[in-house]
């Protein structure tokens, strides 16, 4: 046996090794290859559509939470409510009570707040400020003192028990 026949093949004079076989390329299969590479980036593309869809419908839905919250604030302030805060976790409470898919009547809304818990307004509050230790004295004279008023109403004079009906309900 001669040398040259027992060299390693790809060497000098001997036979190169094989490579692997690709099929040649024609029209069909590069046209096949770019429509695989298309059908999966439309696949992504439409996957990525139906998130930023979702997120859209996310912040539609903050943003009208937010535009009713701050249109219940201005009616509440505009009511006259003394803890609008408070006023205004009543107002979910009572919301979450009623139909979820018509928008609720907010005017509606705060008048039966109103009726049912007048504490929470204005209204209620005292016309006459409540002494405290730290108020100035307040100058009472025998006449204002609702007893004498009754006492002096009891005399029959109109002007006299129109003053008392007006101390007993808190006018000046």
């Amino acid at each position: 046996m001669s040398d040259e026949n027992t060299r390693p093949p790809g060497e000098d004079g001997g036979t190169p090794p094989l490579e692997p076989t690709r099929p040649p390329v024609s029209d069909e299969t590069d046209w096949r290859s770019r429509a695989l590479e298309a059908e999966s980036k439309l696949a992504q593309l439409e996957a990525d559509t139906q998130s930023l869809r979702a997120q859209l419908a996310n912040a539609e839905s903050a943003l009208a939470q937010e535009k009713q919250s701050r249109e219940i604030d201005r009616a509440l302030a505009n009511a006259g409510a003394i803890d609008p805060e408070v006023a205004s976790l009543m107002l979910a409470s009572m919301r979450a009570g009623q139909a979820t898919g018509d928008p609720p009547d907010i005017a509606a809304l705060i008048q039966s707040l109103r009726t049912q818990k007048p504490f929470l307004f204005e209204s209620a509050l005292p016309s006459r400020p409540i002494p405290s230790a730290m108020s100035p004295a307040i100058t009472t004279s025998t006449t204002d003192s609702l007893h004498d008023l009754a006492t002096q109403a009891r005399t029959g004079d109109r002007r006299s028990l129109l003053n008392y009906l007006r101390a007993r309900a808190g006018r000046p």
